[in-house]
């Protein structure tokens, strides 16, 4: 089975002649054999990214099943999540609630293993608490990076290191953790400016419906920063990645420097 990518995206200006020609290949396959397919036949299509104008879009639509999956928004995952408390005699207040979903994101599957986890731990008639969630679930790497950016921000050089730390010792790849820190800081700065020139924050954040609630986080972190604070950390975070991959500094010991730089 071949994996081919891209099929139901917008071509733009410059198209690839080699993938048009594939569309209007299976475009016409499907509207001259759809009797045939019909009959014994099941085609599948998967695309996160789907241009509606396109021909091919056309003719699936019109020939069989287009199911549009959105994310989640975390209100729809908040009820879920009650309602299998419910079911199992277990309580869990709307803040707590509230604090879970930001920890472990929107994933349902991974919202349902850390759910049973804390479930089991409160017990029937028990209820959940918020040191329940901090302490026995598993962080999505977002979650831990508002953390690390909170210490910053907060001037506890001790506490930031301490979630470097553990970031590693649980093996998350170091270059992983650098990208993380920059991208997120690149949306703390992009906050500002979208603030100070009254943009919308969702889009330039570039935030999907299921995020949104991350809002009012930015917004916390951003204070703690000025504009040119923002600038000098991702030239370092630049600086260092260019420097590590040119063997010049190791790059744990560059990223400990960073935090205590901006922690100090």
């Amino acid at each position: 089975m071949q994996e081919i990518l891209g099929l139901f995206k917008s071509e733009g200006k410059r198209k690839n002649k080699e993938l048009s020609d594939l569309k209007d290949k299976i475009n016409d396959y499907i509207n001259e054999n759809i009797d045939i397919i019909n009959q014994s036949v099941i085609l599948v299509f998967v695309e996160e990214d789907v241009d509606s104008r396109l021909k091919l879009f056309k003719t699936l639509d019109k020939q069989g099943t287009v199911c549009k999956f959105d994310f989640q928004k975390p209100l729809q995952v908040e009820k879920r999540v009650k309602a299998i408390c419910s079911v199992y005699e277990v309580k869990i207040d709307d803040s707590t609630l509230k604090f879970f979903i930001e920890i472990c994101g929107t994933n349902m599957q991974d919202v349902i293993n850390e759910i049973r986890k804390l479930i089991e731990y409160a017990g029937k008639g028990g209820t959940i608490k918020k040191e329940d969630v901090d302490s026995l679930t598993i962080k999505k790497l977002e979650a831990v990076i508002f953390d690390l950016t909170d210490n910053l921000g907060q001037k506890q050089t001790t506490k930031a290191l301490e979630v470097l730390k553990n970031l590693i010792y649980n093996k998350e790849p170091l270059q992983r953790i650098l990208v993380m820190l920059y991208n997120h800081f690149k949306k703390l700065y992009f906050l500002k400016l979208a603030t100070k020139y009254n943009k919308d924050i969702v889009t330039s954040l570039s935030l999907k419906p299921n995020q949104t609630f991350l809002v009012n986080k930015y917004k916390a972190q951003a204070k703690y920063f000025s504009e040119k604070e923002l600038k000098e950390v991702l030239q370092a975070l630049r600086d260092l990645d260019v420097n590590y991959k040119n063997g010049l500094i190791d790059l744990q010991v560059g990223l400990e420097a960073i935090l205590c730089n901006y922690c100090s």
